[in-house]
């Protein structure tokens, strides 16, 4: 499956959009992490994400493949299969362009 995206906001910022909202995660985390492209966000190249923390986990988003990564414990990336399904409102704000 994949994330759950859900748009609170945007906003154009002069030649940068900027985008506002949630994800929701699945039941099943994939090795590597969780498809997030610039599409997916209504953009079509993305400059900046950040994702906040939600409990224990902590996020990055990786540029070169497009994907969000979840890491627990210290910093070890989730395993694959793991449920997040729990966390249904992790917070993220991305810049880019259109």
């Amino acid at each position: 499956m994949a994330l759950t995206i859900t748009i609170d906001k945007t906003e154009n910022t002069g030649s940068i959009m900027m985008t506002r909202g949630t994800i929701a995660f699945d039941s099943s985390y994939p090795t590597n992490g969780e498809s997030l492209t610039a599409n997916d966000l209504g953009l079509n190249t993305l400059d900046v994400v950040m994702i906040s923390p939600n409990t224990a986990t902590v996020f990055e988003y990786d540029y070169t493949n497009s994907k969000v990564k979840a890491y627990r414990g210290a910093l070890a990336e989730v395993s694959n299969g793991t449920d997040l399904s729990a966390m249904t409102a992790v917070k993220f704000v991305a810049f880019g362009r259109l």
